[in-house]
């Protein structure tokens, strides 16, 4: 912002959310709780936000691929309309407790109840857990599907799907949330 305020949304998380068990559909990866409602009256054509999360990762023995995607809808898992999503991207195995970050800003094209959403991302993992180490997503950043922008208490969350073994685990340990304007 022109002052250099930025402000900060709730909640302000004290206690991680539980690790989450990855599954071959999306997995929310923290609670409605721990994510502050972007429903009706919050976004207006040109409104901006950025999200910032930290976290670790655990692979199994035989891990598959890894794709992470930032969904908005009530937060339940594989709910919502995809704003982006990452390239799948191939697991390191036996790995354990090994640090991962996702950053996404995301901006309001337009309202109502077909809003839009155009979001890009970048996602960063050690080289012992994702070869890349860091992607984006989308790889070409476009505008969402149409979101219902007038639903009271829909969320954005990050989600993550995977293929191969059912033993990989993410946990997150910080969200933050900052109005850009």
């Amino acid at each position: 912002m022109a002052d250099g305020y930025v402000r900060k949304l709730q909640p302000h998380g004290i206690v991680s959310p539980a690790s989450v068990t990855l599954a071959a559909t999306n997995k929310a990866l923290w609670t409605v709780a721990n994510i502050p409602a972007m429903g009706r009256d919050y976004w207006w054509a040109g409104k901006e936000i950025e999200i910032d999360v930290k976290g670790h990762i655990t692979t199994a023995a035989t891990p598959g691929n890894l794709t992470l995607a930032w969904l908005y809808g009530t937060g339940a898992d594989a709910n919502g309309v995809s704003l982006a999503a990452s390239a799948a991207q191939t697991l390191i195995a036996s790995q354990t407790t090994l640090s991962w970050r996702a950053r996404a800003n995301i901006r309001c094209i337009s309202v109502g109840a077909a809003g839009t959403l155009f979001c890009d991302g970048e996602f960063f993992f050690s080289a012992a857990v994702v070869a890349v180490m860091d992607f984006f997503a989308p790889v070409i950043p476009v505008v969402s599907s149409a979101c219902d922008l007038t639903v009271a208490n829909n969320v954005i969350t990050l989600q993550a799907l995977r293929s191969g073994s059912t033993a990989e685990t993410m946990q997150v340990h910080r969200v933050t949330v900052q109005e850009l304007n």
